[in-house]
């Protein structure tokens, strides 16, 4: 008997349409949409409840309304710029030299084109001043 009969699958199916029975399939999408669906005798007559009807702790009716949450007062007043004085002290700088060019006379009275200072890097102190930097600021009424 290596297949199952199909007069053996007919019988249990007739025998399982005639007999009360609940078929239940029940679906959700996201926490809004929820639907229920039940064929058959749930053994309660005359009562329906959907799982629509309740929400997600299984308490039936409407939800209870969130509160109401209110804006903070609009603040008055307004931007201002400020200019201000500011001293800035002296700093030591490195500054970049690039090399000079130029005519070379060499020890025999010949001119030739070659390098004359070789350049580099030197420090150049840079003396304190003042700036003036501006800044905004809120003024209230």
């Amino acid at each position: 008997m290596k297949r199952f009969p199909l007069f053996l699958l007919a019988a249990l199916l007739g025998v399982a349409a005639s007999a009360p029975a609940q078929l239940t399939l029940e679906g959700r999408i996201g926490r809004a949409v929820v639907g229920k669906v039940t064929i058959g005798d749930d053994g309660h007559r005359g009562h329906r409840e959907h799982r629509s009807d309740r929400d997600d702790r299984g308490h039936r009716g409407r939800r209870p309304a969130e509160p109401v949450r209110c804006l903070p007062p609009i603040p008055r007043g307004h931007w201002q710029t400020i200019e201000e004085q500011v001293l800035v002290p002296g700093y030591w700088q490195e500054q970049h030299v690039p090399p000079t060019y130029g005519w070379i006379t060499d020890r025999c009275g010949h001119r030739h084109w070659g390098v004359v200072d070789a350049g580099g890097c030197r420090r150049v102190w840079i003396p304190a001043r003042w700036e003036t930097r501006c800044r905004r600021v809120w003024v209230p009424c």
